[in-house]
């Protein structure tokens, strides 16, 4: 049964990767990948209903957090662009400002991770742990593997 269903999502991410018709399903691909690697990592760790909650839980609070600090992240850098484009002091003393910001930056995101991975100990198995790590892994380089066979990002279509 558990096969079936993710032959079904793969077909489903499959066509969606392969036919979209702009921008507008880029969203909705993303939304079918999100429920993929879901059925998949629930699978890989064998979890039961409630540990699928709580997991998920803390994993959405997690890339929350996440997600807010790479927002930041990239609006530094665009200052951080804006002002080397606008000085034209090559050694201007706010670069290492903004190159401190940046590294604090980098820090807490290293944090975020660290932080959620030992949260995990309460709801998974140390084993568990280690399947839910790799499996991250495998599973974006198998969809960067699919995105790269078709040619772009799931946005781009092609002749466009």
């Amino acid at each position: 049964m558990k096969k079936i269903i993710f032959l079904i999502i793969s077909a489903a991410l499959l066509q969606g990767i392969a036919f979209p018709q702009g921008r507008e399903h880029h969203k909705e691909i993303r939304e079918k990948i999100e429920q993929l690697e879901k059925i998949k990592i629930i699978e890989a760790l064998k979890m039961d209903e409630q540990t699928t909650l709580k997991f998920f839980a803390r994993r959405t609070e997690f890339r929350d957090k996440l997600k807010d600090l790479m927002g930041k992240e990239n609006d530094l850098l665009d200052k951080m662009d804006n002002f080397i484009k606008s000085s034209k002091d090559k050694n201007n003393s706010k670069y290492q400002g903004l190159i401190d910001q940046y590294s604090d930056l980098e820090q807490k995101m290293f944090d975020a991770k660290q932080s959620f991975i030992t949260s995990l100990s309460d709801i998974l198995s140390q084993e568990q742990i280690a399947k839910f790590l790799v499996f991250q892994r495998q599973f974006r380089e198998e969809v960067r593997e699919i995105l790269f066979k078709r040619g772009g990002r799931p946005d781009e279509s092609p002749g466009h």
